[in-house]
């Protein structure tokens, strides 16, 4: 294999890469966003920096997709996820990626990434020296190339390439260097190499090789790494889900460019004289004039002095107010399949089969991280039954009142449900801790010790 072109991105990647760009600028709303402004035109280039400055300085940037992000994660996991590991993989709940985060944590920096742009990486390698498995994770861009090809009637992954930062020591400095990880199944074997250039070269080359093993099953005949999409977690690349909402923001951040600049201009009075010889002319312009009430103008018998104020361009204004509502309605639409009343009975039967984007995302990210974990299990050899990460998707609010419970309880004792789905709904609302075990709760309440009432 060709080692002078591992830095090769496919086109697809090269298409999606500026929308990545825009989404992620817009949610971290810093002073980069002010690039995304348009350029004023003026004849004199100093004039033109100072009046291209003030315009971008005046405008005022509502970070309504980045707070949608946040508000949505926070959604997301208002519940802990559901971890279910073997003894020797529970160190993984602490530190899953070697550098102290934990699951929950990788879990959400994912589900950030993917509701920003879309798409996610995950892969999970062994340590020699730690005699661990870790779970790392890869940004849309540093995802560069990948190659996949059917084999045993299963689309695999045959290639995967990930751009790697590493920092190289610089006195008491550093500075940042380049380098390739390329995972590639060659004989139907996996293969790792990383690819760096070396000092004094321009070229790539191979740093290191190795062919990572399972214990009890040796090699590896797949790569340890998966996709995560916003869609499903194959290898295409899914649309940014805020993608919409931030061009809408982006929109609306230019025109509060144009408005405030406007309210800045026409905010600002014009005194304006008239009826004045040259002679008067020459004077006043000589000797300037003070605007005030302590200071009062001479004027001959014709002259008049008057204020002009230009009305604010409310176009603008409007723009920005009907972008803001359709934020406000876009950012709902993320969450919620659809805005329609229903009746309690719909409410309660479609709670649990959302369709809405986030729970989609939050799917996927709990499958990658699944696969992730059993992938860690098999590097140790240990069984990977039961293995399993999810993410809450309940994200509706459930508020229980007293005569609901009745109700529930009710339809157990008059033997409508079985005291397993007596447990769940009462987990729902959080009744019941939500982590419980529903068999192990079943037990208790079937062995529990009567209560004896009236005893003193």
């Amino acid at each position: 294999m060709s080692t002078t072109n591992v830095d090769f991105t496919r086109p697809e990647y090269k298409a999606a890469a500026p929308q990545w760009e825009l989404v992620r600028a817009v949610c971290r709303g810093g002073e980069d966003i002010k690039n995304y402004l348009p350029e004023l035109e003026e004849q004199d280039s100093e004039r033109k920096k100072k009046r291209n400055k003030d315009y971008q300085d005046r405008a005022v940037f509502y970070p309504i997709t980045g707070n949608t992000r946040n508000g949505m994660i926070g959604m997301a996991f208002k519940k802990d996820p559901l971890v279910a590991v073997v003894e020797k993989l529970s160190c993984l709940k602490d530190d899953a990626d070697g550098a102290g985060s934990s699951i929950y944590q990788l879990a959400q920096s994912s589900l950030e990434s993917v509701l920003e742009v879309g798409r996610h990486g995950l892969y999970v390698d062994y340590n020699s020296d730690s005699k661990l498995p870790y779970i790392f994770q890869y940004r849309a861009e540093d995802i560069i190339n990948w190659r996949t090809a059917r084999i045993n009637g299963r689309t695999m992954l045959t290639l995967v390439v990930l751009r790697e930062t590493i920092e190289e020591e610089d006195g008491f400095g550093f500075k940042d260097a380049i380098q390739y990880r390329v995972l590639a199944i060659e004989e139907g074997k996996f293969i790792c190499r990383v690819y760096r250039k070396p000092s004094g070269s321009s070229v790539f080359e191979i740093s290191s090789e190795y062919i990572p093993a399972r214990a009890g099953n040796g090699v590896w005949n797949e790569i340890p790494f998966t996709f995560i999409g916003a869609q499903n977690n194959d290898h295409t690349i899914d649309e940014a889900p805020l993608l919409g909402l931030a061009k809408i923001n982006l929109g609306h951040y230019r025109n509060s460019a144009d408005y405030e600049d406007s309210v800045f201009f026409c905010g600002q009075i014009q005194p304006y004289l008239g009826g004045l010889g040259t002679e008067w002319r020459d004077y006043l312009e000589k000797k300037g004039v003070m605007v005030g009430s302590r200071s009062p103008i001479m004027l001959p018998k014709e002259g008049f002095f008057g204020y002009a104020q230009a009305q604010p361009n409310m176009l603008a204004k409007e723009a920005m107010d009907s972008k803001r509502d359709y934020m406000v309605a876009l950012g709902a639409q993320l969450v919620s399949a659809d805005s329609k009343v229903k009746t309690v009975i719909q409410s309660v039967g479609e709670q649990n089969a959302q369709t809405s984007i986030l729970s989609i995302c939050c799917s996927n990210v709990s499958d990658a991280c699944s696969k992730s974990l059993i992938w860690c299990a098999e590097y140790l050899g240990l069984d990977t039954a039961g293995i399993s990460f999810e993410i809450n998707k309940d994200l509706v609010n459930h508020i229980a009142d007293s005569s609901m419970i009745r109700e529930i309880v009710a339809a157990w004792q008059s033997g409508a449900t079985r005291k397993s789905d007596l447990v769940r709904s009462l987990q729902k609302y959080d009744v019941i801790n939500p982590a419980d075990d529903v068999d192990m709760v079943v037990d208790e309440l079937n062995n529990q010790e009567p209560t004896m009432v009236g005893e003193t």
